[in-house]
């Protein structure tokens, strides 16, 4: 029993160290806590203590801050901003202009850079063609065939796009005229090549083609002795060719997407290869020379469908 009741003081003494710690612990966290109350109370009472300072501190910056805004200068009105806007926007629409004629411009000489290398000719002028260089040309041009012509045109002619089908000038080759119409035909393309190439020319020369290369027949008007006569060469097309359902349709070809989206157009502008007498072949285009530096070639064959037509 002695040792049992030893056992059991043992245990009771362990017990209260346990508690003692505690409360210990307890004590310390209370300690603690009351040290950051008394710092935050130091700090209070310092700032109460400062406060008639800060008081007459702010009073006497009164007067400057109310002089300094005085001396500000009043906002714009309204009307004036506006003013400032347009012609803030006015300025970027000039720049914008600026560029795009720049961008033109330097398109224009890459064009023309290209169409002479292609051409292996070097240029006497580089404001100007001479009726030499397109007879040069013709020559490279010269097929047995009309198909021929054309392709020779293709590899020949940079500035110009044949979307015609080739296949349209089968039924034209074994006339008696094809000879005659062979040659015409080289000598139009030449002609539209030629045109193109001075008008990137006079573009790339940093000014504006001039009235004489408004359109191909304009620049075949200029010439002295041109190989292409300025009246095969026309602008337009008839009430009947140019708005019936049937005249446009014939006349409504392919292009470049990156000439129309759509991927077609309406070529009234053609040239007279052939005479009136049927089949009356007609090589139907498209100038672009303003936008892309190219023509296009829409069409060439027999006549297309007009108020004549039977």
């Amino acid at each position: 029993m002695l040792e049992d009741a030893v056992e059991v003081g043992k245990e009771l003494v362990e017990l209260y160290k346990k508690e003692a710690g505690n409360y210990k612990r307890l004590a310390e966290m209370e300690r603690g806590r009351r040290r950051v109350v008394e710092a935050r109370l130091r700090t209070c009472s310092k700032l109460l203590a400062e406060g008639p300072d800060l008081e007459a501190k702010l009073n006497s910056m009164i007067p400057d801050l109310v002089q300094a805004a005085a001396s500000l200068p009043s906002p714009p009105e309204v009307s004036e901003l506006q003013t400032r806007l347009e012609a803030t926007e006015k300025d970027r629409d000039t720049l914008a202009e600026l560029l795009d004629t720049a961008t033109k411009e330097r398109d224009a000489a890459l064009r023309a850079r290209d169409a002479a290398i292609a051409r292996l000719q070097p240029r006497r002028r580089e404001d100007e063609q001479s009726s030499g260089d397109a007879e040069a040309l013709k020559g490279r041009l010269h097929a047995p065939t009309l198909r021929g012509v054309l392709e020779q045109a293709q590899r020949h002619c940079p500035s110009l796009v044949i979307t015609a089908d080739l296949d349209d000038t089968k039924k034209l080759e074994h006339h008696q005229k094809a000879p005659h119409w062979r040659d015409r035909l080289a000598a139009t393309l030449a002609t539209m090549q030629v045109y193109a190439e001075t008008k990137d020319l006079a573009q790339a020369s940093g000014g504006r083609a001039g009235h004489e290369l408004a359109n191909l027949k304009a620049y075949c008007t200029s010439q002295s002795f041109p190989l292409l006569a300025e009246d095969k060469v026309i602008l337009s097309e008839g009430q009947t060719a140019s708005s019936s359902p049937r005249g446009k349709a014939q006349r409504t070809l392919r292009v470049p997407e990156y000439i129309d989206p759509s991927g077609k157009a309406v070529m009234l502008e053609h040239i007279r290869i052939g005479d009136g007498a049927p089949p009356a072949p007609r090589l139907h285009y498209l100038d672009d020379t303003n936008k892309s530096g190219q023509l296009v070639v829409g069409f060439f064959g027999d006549h297309r469908y007009n108020a004549g037509t039977n």
